[in-house]
Parts: structure tokens; sequence; C-alpha cells
């Protein structure tokens, strides 16, 4: 059977390197079948974290990884609650202005 991750010990941007310094239980796999990075953690039982998102290592891995460490999850929900409000507020103005329209078309034609 064909093994489809390797870990990655470095890169020419020390990405790893870095993504070490966050936390020093992280790693980084390459997964050959599906040609993505993943992070994983030797502090967990199933060591894996996440898929990240790009093809490439570079800071936005690094990024992706200091936005999405468990000690940021107050503020990740934080800002989803945050979006979903305003979301929501956007649809109201919608769904009102849309009403008002109908309204004003239908004392028009009358």
């Amino acid at each position: 059977m064909k093994r489809k991750l390797f870990e990655v010990d470095s890169d020419c941007l020390e990405i790893v390197r870095r993504i070490k310094e966050i936390d020093d239980d992280y790693f980084v796999m390459f997964d050959s079948e599906n040609h993505k990075f993943q992070l994983h953690s030797r502090s967990q039982k199933n060591t894996y974290c996440l898929t990240f998102p790009y093809d490439t290592l570079d800071e936005r891995a690094v990024l992706y990884v200091l936005k999405t460490r468990v000690q940021n999850s107050d503020k990740i929900f934080a800002e989803l609650e945050e979006q979903n409000r305003k979301l929501e507020e956007k649809k109201s103005k919608e769904i009102l202005n849309n009403f008002k329209e109908k309204l004003y078309e239908s004392f028009r034609h009358n």
C-alpha cells in the first residue's frame, strides 16, 4: 500500500519552523494523494488538526494556524456572530426595501 502522508521537515520560507514556534507539538504533513498540506499536533491522540486551504506553504498558512487555534475560539465565535448579525441586518433591509418598492408600485398603479 502506497503511503500518502509525508512529514514536511523544512521549507525554503521556514513556514514549518514558524508554525512550530506557535506550538512545539505542531507538525506539517503533505497528503500526496490530495496534494494538500495538513497541520497535526503531537499533543492530541488523533494528531490531525486541519487541512490548509492553500496549495503552497506560505505566510497564509502561519496566519491560518494563528487564527484557528483553540485559544482564539472565543474571538472566532465573536467574529462569526458579528458577521451573522450584519448578514441578518442586510437581509432585513433588503426585505424592507423590496416591500417598500412593491407598496410604492401598487400605489402608483392605482
